[in-house]
């Protein structure tokens, strides 16, 4: 009896999984959703459905919402790219970076929105801590590096969130300008000051 090629079916093989990919597209998805519902509102389901996950899944790679919480808000923190910058230009790269429609700037609205629930609060302190003012401080060294570190991140935070986040009237293109130069010369007078 011979066998028809045309009606053996060969297994397809199992789809294989992109750990990295999926990962990305979970805390991304968590970053939109904590920055536009905050941590009190948003759910692990609503989280795995935006990634396109399960929970399941999703729980097995951070384990909890609040673990996801900080994996989220320390990858929005991308402090290494500032000060990767020379430091003779770090308050114009600051400002190009902060105010590129391009770059999506979460972490001030995922902290704020995170201020209600006490174990988020904490989270947030932590990862701003070790993930932005700790490595920018030493970047900048004495005198004062954390206070300079922490004058950064204020200016920062409300830059982002008056010209990014905030329903305001249009700035047009010459004030913008204006104010990214402000901007620039106030961030770079920090980075510069020596007492």
């Amino acid at each position: 009896m011979a066998i028809s090629l045309a009606t053996v079916t060969v297994p397809a093989s199992p789809r294989k999984r992109d750990a990295q990919a999926t990962r990305a597209r979970i805390l991304d998805a968590a970053q939109r959703a904590f920055s536009e519902s905050g941590y009190s509102h948003t759910g692990v389901r609503e989280i795995a459905r935006g990634a396109g996950v399960s929970s399941t899944l999703l729980l097995r790679y951070f384990g909890s919402k609040a673990g996801l919480f900080e994996a989220a808000l320390s990858a929005a923190m991308p402090v290494a790219t500032v000060i990767s910058q020379p430091r003779e230009g770090l308050g114009a790269a600051l400002a190009q970076a902060l105010l590129d429609p391009a770059n999506a700037i979460r972490p001030p609205l995922m902290i704020a929105l995170a201020a209600g629930d006490p174990e988020a609060a904490a989270i947030a302190a932590r990862v701003t801590e070790e993930q932005n003012i700790t490595p920018l401080a030493e970047w900048l060294g004495a005198p004062d590096g954390r206070v300079r570190a922490l004058e950064i991140a204020m200016l920062a935070t409300g830059l982002v969130s008056y010209l990014r986040q905030l329903p305001l009237k249009q700035v047009d293109s010459a004030e913008q300008q204006r104010i990214a130069d402000w901007f620039a010369a106030a961030v770079q007078a920090i980075v510069d000051r020596k007492t």
